[in-house]
């Protein structure tokens, strides 16, 4: 189980979230939505533990977040790419670090960018580098998948690439909590969650 307790944040002398709880089962989807600034990116960060809250504890299966390093695939709504590598060799440092085999060549063909693994990743498009990003989705063992807008700039093919990703990492157990302005499949959706704007 993935459970949020009595999450608090400030910012700026701004109130984001207040006393915010929440539970999520295994093979369950939870659906952050809110307008900009409302602090779904914050909260995102938040369960992961690379934001500090001024109050709160997560924890994943009885264990603080902070110790469930390995368990957690975090993927933020930049792509977090080296723009001076080519996709192939963000790859490889991406799964050196992580200590884990992968072939990458195949991995890129999967989303479309077999002609394009050799390229610097600056000369890609918007939904090209997003997509050399999403790529550790297909290789990672993390029970959590915490996502920030994965479907920015993604075409509908991509998108359709995706869902079914989300719908097979629900099936073997998984969690993921994910925010997006594309409304997703009510069949894909376990729990809803809005955050609303405070002044």
């Amino acid at each position: 189980m993935l459970s949020a307790n009595q999450l608090t944040c400030i910012r700026n002398q701004r109130i984001l979230f207040d006393e915010l709880s929440f539970e999520l089962e295994s093979g369950q989807l939870l659906y952050l939505t809110g307008p900009n600034g409302a602090g779904k990116t914050t909260l995102l960060r938040s369960l992961v533990g690379l934001q500090q809250l001024q109050q709160g504890e997560v924890s994943l299966n009885g264990q603080p977040i902070s110790d469930c390093g390995e368990q957690i695939l975090y993927i933020g709504h930049k792509p977090a790419v080296n723009e001076w590598l080519s996709a192939r060799q963000n790859l490889a440092h991406w799964f050196e670090l992580t200590q884990q085999q992968a072939d990458c060549e195949l991995l890129l063909q999967k989303v479309g960018l077999g002609g394009l693994m050799d390229i610097p990743v600056k000369f890609l498009s918007a939904g090209q580098k997003r997509r050399v990003a999403l790529v550790r989705m297909w290789q990672s063992d993390a029970k959590l998948w915490v996502l920030d807008e994965p479907f920015t700039s993604i075409d509908i093919k991509g998108v359709e690439v995706l869902t079914s990703l989300f719908e097979k990492h629900k099936k073997n157990g998984g969690y993921i909590v994910v925010t997006s302005h594309q409304t997703l499949p009510d069949e894909l959706v376990d729990k809803n969650l809005h955050l609303t704007y405070r002044f």
